[in-house]
């Protein structure tokens, strides 16, 4: 790669990370503020010893007990459930990588094996964190069905939906996607 290439490729993967953070903020604050509201409002300090160790156990699940967790095999079903309409907005999505080859037609996430194996594992660490914001989500719901605080209910269902169910099927369609590149 010659020096002009190399820094070419520097300043798109900078813009990358800048046109990435957008989407990744906006849909954070949409969907994370109602739980942050939720906690402060309504639940006593003790629940935190629930709700941060179930964030922090899909860490340790394996990458096999992971792919099992998969719907499907095949991109199929996440395409009909609309995943792939997801992805044009999250980061590293259709949209975005759009905007950035408008100035660098060359940047590509994935351009050779190490790069697949890269995104391979975000996709896996993506999932764990979705995973376990999506669990402790759960636990608000349930507190605020236990406490008949119904919009909340409703609120916190519709956030953890939007912001952890979808994005866990994202990473399953996405390995999908990048296990093909393999081979």
């Amino acid at each position: 790669m010659s020096i002009r290439q190399n820094v070419l490729a520097r300043k798109g993967q900078r813009l990358a990370a800048w046109y990435n953070m957008v989407p990744s903020f906006a849909w954070s604050i949409l969907n994370l503020a109602p739980p942050f509201i939720y906690v402060y409002r309504f639940l006593d300090l003790q629940w935190l010893w629930v709700l941060v160790p179930l964030c922090m156990a899909p860490y340790f699940l394996q990458k096999g007990f992971i792919d099992r967790l998969a719907l499907s095999r095949t991109r199929d079903l996440y395409i009909r459930l609309g995943v792939d309409v997801i992805q044009e907005f999250v980061q590293h999505g259709g949209m975005v990588n759009r905007l950035i080859r408008r100035r660098y037609p060359t940047y590509r996430i994935v351009f050779d094996k190490t790069t697949v194996h890269r995104q391979l594992s975000a996709t896996y660490m993506f999932e764990r964190f979705h995973l376990g914001m999506a669990a402790a989500f759960c636990v608000l719901i349930l507190h605020a069905a236990f406490s008949q605080r119904w919009e909340w209910v409703l609120l916190l269902f519709v956030c953890n939906f939007i912001y952890n169910v979808y994005p866990v099927l994202l990473q399953q369609y996405m390995r999908i996607r990048l296990k093909h590149l393999l081979g």
